[in-house]
C-alpha cells in the first residue's frame, strides 16, 4: 500500500513538472535573460540592452549584459557563463558569427534557447533577428553614387566577420557593380568603432589624396573617419554610412563631410528577439526563425524629421 503511495505521487510530481516547464512562470533563479554584447561603448548596443530591458521587464525577468570587447573567446565563456547560471535566455550578438558556433550548440544542448540579435550566428540558434542589412548598405552606396553621378574614387571601411557587416558590404557592392565608374581604391578592415575608424581613416586620407567618397559600415568608424579628416583638414569628400546613431544625427546636422546614414531600429531587434524567446520557451512553432527590421536612408536634407532610436 505505502509503495503504491510514492508511485502515485512521484507521477503527480512528474506530471507537475511538465506541466510548469510549458509556461512561461518561471522561478525567480531562472527568470534572467542573458544578453551579450559585441562592445556596449558602441551605443548601438546600449539601444539593444534598453530594448531588451523593456521587454523583459513585461514578463518580469531581468537582462545580465556581458561586454564581449569584439573577442570571440571571451563571448563564448560568457555564454557557458549563462548557462551556468541557468538563464532561461541568450541574446547573442555575435563577435564572430563562425565562431562562436560551439558556444551556442553549448548552451542549446542545455536547453537554453540562443536569439541571434543584430548579426547572425552559428550553431544552431532558434531564431535571428537584424536590421535588413543588405538594404541599409545598398541605400547609403546608392546615395553615395547618385551624388557622384557614377563617377569617382571611393574607399569602404569594413568591420568584424559577422553576417551584418558582410551583408551591408554587400549591398554597396550591388551598386557599386551596375556603376563602373565609381572606383574602389581603398578597402580597410576595423572592429566597428571610432578610435579604429580613426586610425584607419587616417591611412586612408593620406594614400588617396584624391578621394571621392567613403563607405563605413557602421556609425561610429564613419564618425572616426570624420575626425581623421578634420585632422587632416580635408574636406573634399564626403562620407556615408549605416547606423541612425545620435552622434551621427547630429553630425548630419552640421551639414559637414557626413552626408547620410541608414538608419536602423535597435530596440525593435532586441523586443522582437525576446518575444520570439518567450514563443521559443512556450514550444510555440516560430512562422520564420529570420526577421528582419527595415531600415530607412537618413540625409543631412531629411534629418530633422528623423526620430531617432527609441530607447
Amino acid at each position: 500500500m505505502r509503495k503504491s503511495v510514492l508511485i502515485l505521487a512521484l507521477f503527480i510530481l512528474l506530471g507537475s513538472m511538465l506541466l510548469s516547464g510549458c509556461t512561461t512562470n518561471f522561478s525567480p533563479r531562472s527568470k534572467t535573460i542573458g544578453l551579450s554584447v559585441q562592445a556596449i561603448d558602441n551605443p548601438f548596443f546600449v539601444a539593444i540592452q534598453h530594448g531588451a530591458e523593456t521587454a523583459a521587464a513585461q514578463i518580469g525577468a531581468k537582462v545580465d549584459l556581458q561586454d564581449a570587447h569584439h573577442d570571440v573567446g571571451v563571448q563564448s565563456d560568457q555564454m557557458d557563463n549563462f548557462i551556468q547560471k541557468r538563464v532561461v535566455l541568450i541574446l547573442l550578438n555575435a563577435v564572430d558569427s563562425a565562431g562562436i558556433a560551439p558556444a551556442v550548440k553549448r548552451a542549446t544542448a542545455a536547453g537554453i534557447p540562443v536569439v541571434a540579435v543584430d548579426v547572425g550566428a552559428q550553431g544552431g540558434v532558434a531564431a535571428t533577428v537584424t536590421s535588413d542589412n543588405v538594404a541599409a548598405g545598398k541605400s547609403a552606396c546608392q546615395y553615395m553614387a547618385d551624388k557622384l553621378k557614377n563617377r569617382g574614387q571611393i574607399a569602404i571601411v569594413d568591420g568584424p566577420p559577422v553576417t551584418a557587416v558582410q551583408d551591408r558590404v554587400k549591398g554597396c557592392n550591388e551598386v557599386l557593380s551596375k556603376t563602373p565608374g565609381i572606383k574602389v581604391v581603398a578597402t580597410q578592415v576595423g572592429t566597428g568603432d571610432r578610435d579604429i575608424g580613426l586610425d584607419l581613416g587616417s591611412n586612408i586620407l593620406t594614400a588617396n589624396p584624391k578621394l571621392d567618397a567613403i563607405f563605413a559600415i557602421n556609425d561610429p568608424t564613419a564618425l572616426g573617419v570624420e575626425l581623421a579628416a578634420k585632422q587632416a583638414k580635408r574636406s573634399d569628400f564626403f562620407i556615408v554610412s549605416v547606423d541612425g546613431s545620435p552622434d551621427a544625427i547630429a553630425s548630419l546636422k552640421t551639414r559637414g563631410i557626413f552626408t547620410a546614414t541608414s538608419a536602423q531600429a535597435p530596440d525593435r531587434i532586441a523586443q522582437q528577439a525576446v518575444q520570439l524567446g518567450i514563443q521559443v520557451l512556450n514550444h510555440q512553432k516560430l512562422q520564420k526563425n529570420d526577421f528582419k527590421i527595415p531600415v530607412n536612408l537618413v540625409t543631412q536634407s531629411n534629418v530633422n524629421s528623423y526620430n531617432g532610436w527609441h530607447v
